[in-house]
């Protein structure tokens, strides 16, 4: 149900109620915009459509390449998109959209043959996965020229395509610096357009580029696991801070680049207890740890600061989260340090610092009613719960202590934050009770 729907609601309820004139019920009404309508059935149907005719086109030509002549092949791919694009135009001109936005994105697709199909018929190479490239760019273009959401979908799996095609060739011995110039692009467009789908899809992408610019510099940096980790939950933990910040400011998409980067940042967090008592495989510490490291650190601190500042953090969940970052950066010095039989004690001080942190992503998601936030936290806390239980218990008995204990903590905590909740929405003037 939309909004204006509930209002509509609303308003008989505080009209049967006396608190405001049934003559004014319209005209609030008529103040509220009507929806903009994002999806249909009707649009998911033409787009699933125009993708069942493109898989059609190509099967056909597939099917018939030894029989048609070269001209054929070329002439016919080529009709096809161009009467897929003039198309798009003559539905848009007419006031079909959903048709017009499948059409276009026929069009993107066939552009695509067109590049690998005219390739081989006359014998045409490219350097590595160029071809990819170019019908990204062409599927941009498209996307703006129209404007086209569902173009710039296609678009964005295309550049993620393209850079998972460049990681995964042998000729790619380091990070693949070219995808961050195309990412960058489509990142204006999708926020242009207002593409939450192509915003998920860059956060994502985002996201696992960083961990492959993670893989090359381990090892080129010859750095042990644990400190690269360490890096990477550092890196994303400031990239998660000034995803938040740029949400605080009112940035289309700043929350969900802030989400998928605090969910790496907590994979490799909770990784970094594995690696606590392994055998050192690399440089723990020097340089090419402590730079990027205290950079990211640095970032934390800052955009921690200012969102402390401006009311969107605070002070309880901005401490700990700090100490978490903090715990994080000496962790790999204090593991190569310790002796033997005291990792256990590093690993107990990391994991109680963890459940902080995630205590502080629910409690912050619950003061800024941000959702995602507070289901951050809930699967940190559960992934380092699990975590514990793998290492710490066994058999049948200790296994109902366990969630005894821990659902006793959770429900202790649950009634904590019901005062702390109370207390904060009990009046200024109630007396000594506020």
């Amino acid at each position: 149900m939309g909004y204006k729907s509930r209002l509509a609601g609303d308003l008989d309820r505080w009209i049967g109620k006396g608190w405001i004139d049934a003559e004014r019920r319209d005209d609030i009404l008529g103040d509220i915009p009507d929806p903009v309508r994002r999806w249909t059935a009707i649009g998911a149907l033409a787009i699933l459509g125009a993708i069942l005719l493109a898989m059609a086109a190509l099967t056909f030509v597939a099917a018939n390449w030894d029989a048609m002549p070269r001209l054929l092949r070329f002439a016919t791919i080529l009709a096809a998109l161009w009467v897929s694009l003039l198309g798009a135009g003559r539905a848009f001109d007419r006031g079909a959209d959903a048709l017009g936005h499948a059409l276009a994105v026929l069009g993107a697709a066939l552009f695509g043959a067109a590049i690998m199909l005219t390739a081989q018929t006359f014998n045409m190479t490219s350097f590595r996965n160029t071809a990819v490239l170019v019908w990204a760019l062409a599927a941009l273009v498209t996307a703006l020229a129209i404007p086209s959401r569902p173009v710039l979908i296609l678009a964005t799996l295309l550049g993620g395509l393209w850079g998972g095609l460049e990681i995964a060739s042998d000729q790619a011995a380091t990070v693949v610096w070219g995808y961050l110039p195309l990412w960058a692009v489509t990142a204006a467009l999708a926020l242009r357009l207002g593409s939450r789908v192509s915003m998920h899809l860059l956060a994502l992408g985002l996201v696992l580029w960083g961990a492959h610019a993670l893989h090359r510099y381990e090892v080129n940096a010859d750095i042990a696991t644990i400190s690269v980790q360490a890096v990477g939950a550092l890196l994303y933990g400031a990239a998660a801070l000034a995803g938040a910040l740029a949400r605080d400011r009112g940035v289309p998409g700043g929350g969900i680049l802030a989400g998928w980067t605090a969910v790496a940042a907590i994979i490799l967090a909770l990784a970094l207890q594995i690696r606590i008592d392994a055998p050192m495989d690399g440089t723990v510490m020097g340089p090419a740890y402590f730079g990027p490291s205290m950079a990211a650190l640095g970032l934390i601190l800052l955009v921690g600061l200012l969102r402390l500042t401006w009311g969107r953090l605070r002070l309880a969940p901005a401490a700990s989260l700090l100490a978490v970052g903090a715990i994080v950066f000496v962790l790999p010095p204090l593991a190569s340090a310790a002796a033997p039989d005291m990792s256990w004690l590093v690993e107990l001080l990391y994991g109680g610092l963890f459940y902080a942190g995630a205590v502080a992503l629910i409690l912050q998601g619950s003061s800024e009613q941000a959702r995602a936030t507070g289901t951050i936290g809930i699967a940190a806390f559960a992934g380092q719960t699990i975590y514990v239980y793998a290492e710490t218990f066994g058999g049948l008995l200790d296994t109902a202590l366990f969630f005894f204990i821990g659902g006793a903590i959770l429900f202790a905590m649950a009634a904590g934050l019901w005062v702390w909740r109370r207390r904060q929405a009990a009046p200024a003037g109630a007396g000594g009770e506020a």
